[in-house]
């Protein structure tokens, strides 16, 4: 038989909007413990009474004490705000993605008591004055007026000169990329064409030309006459050193896997505006490349991710000679038969709920691990159930929980 509704002890609300302005003392007398997770409250001075006298835990982004009826409104997604959005005169709206607001939108932004962004949001300049009311849990473009908007990566081709506008001003949120040598840099400066960004990644030679489209404050990345351009990450294969010779400027992270020590020795240059990933018993075959990067991070040779529960033992580190490393798991469980020692120079732990292992592994787990939520030795007589899917159930069906976009209590 279940358990009924009345019998339950807790009573726990999940929403982007809760509305108390209606609450009373009677409807929820009868709970040993009432929790509100929302990203905006509203409230009134009858509803704050009366919470005050309940065992209630509120967690909110922005509570709003308001009079009269509110038009909540809440997207999954994206969500533009323009000239023709129709709102009422008090309005809430909470947005789970990405939130545009176009010129010319005052009228509408007036009416707008609160916006809650979990996401992106992005607005021209001159409507910052009217959204002092923003609240964006997540990145912010303000994007110029004047501005035509390009990709947040731009590559300029050799087309664009001829679609280019006179007089264009164009805004990319992270970077303008000109590797291409037959691009007509000419044709934009006599159009007097500009770029608003924060980085400009550019071909030695080409700099003359094309360094007066920017402003002073653009941080400028220049690739070395010679040099070839590798966009993003890469991996440091035959297959790479084939496409694009031996002297490499890649433009993001290098990794080395076993067997990329073989290409080390084929490297004339490298310049790497990123990490180098590599495993110890590379260090010395790479510091004869003539290389420059921003760290050099050394790997473990296994990855082991994304998985429910995994088990590590005194097998898979003995057989693991470059190491073992976990990621984004909910439950590690380490064998007893797994030296500390062991433990300590070949495992890395990463983005784990839980770990599972013995009192005399628990400080060097500590050593090894990071963003880990809890390590448990036996001691504390948390077994993994208790803590785990059986104590996580006990306690939901001991609960009265409501999940939704906007709730009134």
């Amino acid at each position: 038989m279940g358990i009924k509704m009345f019998e339950k002890k807790n009573y726990i609300v999940n929403c982007d909007v809760c509305d108390t302005r209606r609450i009373t003392e009677e409807s929820l007398s009868g709970y040993e413990q009432i929790v509100i997770n929302a990203d905006i409250l509203l409230t009134d001075e009858h509803s704050r009474t009366v919470m005050n006298s309940l065992p209630l835990l509120c967690n909110a982004d922005e509570t709003m004490d308001v009079e009269g009826e509110v038009s909540v409104i809440c997207v999954s997604g994206s969500y533009e705000i323009n000239g023709d959005t129709l709102i009422g005169d008090q309005a809430v709206i909470c947005v789970n993605g990405d939130l545009t607001v176009r010129p010319g939108t005052e009228k509408v932004l007036e009416r707008i008591l609160k916006i809650c962004v979990n996401g992106s949001a992005k607005y021209p300049r001159s409507m910052a004055p009217f959204l002092n009311r923003l609240i964006v849990n997540g990145s912010v473009q303000c994007i110029p007026d004047e501005c035509i908007e390009l990709n947040p990566v731009f590559t300029i081709d050799r087309y664009f000169p001829l679609r280019a506008r006179q007089d264009g001003c164009y805004y990319v949120d992270e970077k303008v990329v000109l590797m291409d040598p037959e691009v007509d840099v000419e044709a934009l400066v006599s159009k007097n064409v500009r770029f608003v960004t924060k980085r400009f990644l550019v071909r030695e030679e080409l700099i003359p030309q094309s360094v007066g489209m920017f402003e002073e404050s653009v941080e400028m990345n220049v690739v070395p006459a010679g040099f070839a351009f590798v966009e993003g990450g890469a991996e440091l294969t035959d297959a790479l050193l084939q496409k694009h010779g031996t002297c490499l400027y890649i433009d993001g992270d290098l990794t080395l896997k076993d067997g990329s020590e073989n290409c080390l020795d084929r490297l004339e240059k490298l310049c790497v505006k990123g990490k180098v990933r590599l495993l110890k018993r590379q260090a010395e075959a790479f510091a004869k490349v003539d290389a420059t990067y921003e760290e050099l991070v050394f790997v473990k040779g296994r990855y082991i991710a994304n998985q429910p529960k995994i088990v590590v033992d005194k097998a898979l580190l003995e057989t693991s000679a470059d190491g073992v490393e976990i990621g984004n798991c909910a439950i590690l469980k380490v064998k007893e038969d797994a030296a500390p020692e062991l433990i300590l120079e070949r495992l890395w732990v990463g983005n784990c709920a839980h770990i599972f292992c013995s009192p005399e592994q628990k400080s060097t787990m500590q050593l090894v691990c990071g963003n880990v939520a809890k390590i448990s030795d036996g001691k504390e007589g948390d077994e993994e159930n208790d803590d785990g899917i059986m104590g996580k159930l006990k306690k939901m069906a001991d609960s009265r929980v409501v999940n939704a976009d906007t709730y009134i209590l």
